[in-house]
């Protein structure tokens, strides 16, 4: 990049360029660089060419890949730099009847059109300057790119409000230039960044898990319950790093192939509908470990809670019968579920009569999580119904007889 000295190294450089041109083509012509209105002082030559800079704006293309300076505790990392454009009015003097500042026009943009470019070595050359001094440690030429300088369109108002309002002074032949683009910075030391200790690569096939189901090992049609096999299918499932989340929660394997995972459901499980995702990771090597890769669609799948058993017979216990004879019965009903069910989670009790729905009540709030719930009932026939619990959507499994009519679990409404 270029230090402080930069702007004026490309103004020195310009003005060396030009001088060589504007004296062959019209003898005895110079460039200056001084302000419009000082032209006249100074004992400057007649006839020649002023370079005058008049405005420095923001560089749009460079200053937007500046990188980051400093780390996030604050030290230098990399230098910060800023891109500019310089802007530089040249105006030409000279006897008007001999047409000399349309000479010296035509000499200088003929030079910027077929040179557009200040090369190193002119830059080298103008910094050698004994007249120069003060460029003596300008490193211009050692900035990335070499600045070019093309020419601007400026209307006919906007150069009279150039001379007349900020230079004061009557106006003569102009062209405007700008040169781009100039990278200035300090001489900052950064922070020098760790070294490498290695590099570990790895390339992999693009394959995206692709999740279709999720079932029970046991058969497509088998409940899902609380510590379940299931198997989830789909395509590209298999891998060398690979993670199945349940609800965000990693869950252990039990083998994975290319079309079909297994695995073991937590026993802890609640109730309800479930995602599941497979995550695959590539092995690094090395100390790299393994980086997360791809990652499937969301599989859904509902786990259902079950009515459990003791000594073989179903947790459920009908008590306080209200009722006799032809009236319907109020009751009291408790039935233990697995898995425990949370004080924010819905449970409903379902009442079957063959295989319809009689009757449905909403369990009675918990305090905890619990095992078993408890539903109050009321007016309902007198018989023989089969029990349903549903929670959060989720229904327990049913018995059946071969005619596809529920059996159990069962109570009796006396």
């Amino acid at each position: 990049m270029s230090n402080f000295r930069a702007i004026a190294t490309v103004t020195a450089t310009l003005q060396s360029v030009l001088q060589a041109a504007v004296h062959t083509d019209v003898p005895g012509a110079g460039v200056s660089t001084v302000r419009p209105s000082d032209a006249a002082n100074g004992g400057l030559p007649v006839t020649r060419v002023n370079l005058f800079l008049y405005q420095v704006t923001p560089n749009p293309h460079r200053n937007n890949l500046d990188l980051p300076t400093r780390s996030s505790q604050g030290d230098l990392v990399q230098r910060p730099q800023i891109a500019l454009d310089l802007h530089y009015l040249m105006s030409f003097y000279g006897d008007d009847a001999a047409l000399e500042p349309q000479r010296l026009l035509g000499s200088t943009v003929a030079l910027l059109h077929s040179q557009p470019l200040i090369t190193r070595a002119q830059i080298d050359a103008a910094i050698a300057d004994a007249g120069k001094p003060f460029l003596a440690g300008s490193d211009l030429a050692d900035q990335p790119e070499l600045v070019r300088f093309t020419p601007l369109p400026i209307s006919l108002e906007e150069l009279s409000r150039l001379w007349s309002v900020m230079l004061q002074v009557q106006y003569v032949l102009s062209v405007a230039y700008k040169a781009s683009v100039v990278l200035v910075e300090r001489p900052l030391t950064p922070r020098p960044s760790l070294p490498t200790r290695a590099v570990n690569l790895a390339a992999i096939p693009m394959r995206q898990p692709f999740i279709l189901k999720v079932i029970a090992q046991a058969g497509e049609g088998a409940p899902i319950t609380p510590g379940s096999a299931v198997e989830i299918d789909g395509a590209n499932l298999g891998g060398p790093a690979i993670e199945v989340d349940i609800d965000g929660a990693a869950v252990a394997l039990s083998s994975a192939q290319t079309d079909r995972v297994a695995l073991t459901l937590p026993a802890t499980l609640a109730a309800g509908p479930h995602s599941v995702q497979i995550r695959q990771g590539v092995p690094i090597g090395g100390n790299g470990g393994t980086r997360p890769a791809f990652a499937s669609n969301l599989g859904v799948f509902v786990l259902q809670p079950t009515v459990t058993k003791t000594a073989g017979n179903y947790d459920v216990a009908i008590s306080n019968v209200q009722g006799a004879g032809a009236a319907p019965r109020s009751a009291t009903i408790t039935v233990g579920v697995a898995p425990a069910v949370a004080p924010t989670q819905t449970a409903t009790l379902e009442m079957l009569a063959g295989q319809q729905v009689a009757y449905t009540f909403r369990a009675l709030p918990l305090a905890n999580a619990g095992a078993q719930l408890t539903f109050a009932i009321s007016g309902v026939t007198a018989g023989d119904y089969v029990f349903r619990v549903r929670i959060d959507g989720a229904e327990s499994p049913l018995e059946l007889d071969p005619n596809q009519t529920p059996t159990a679990p069962k109570g009796t409404i006396p």
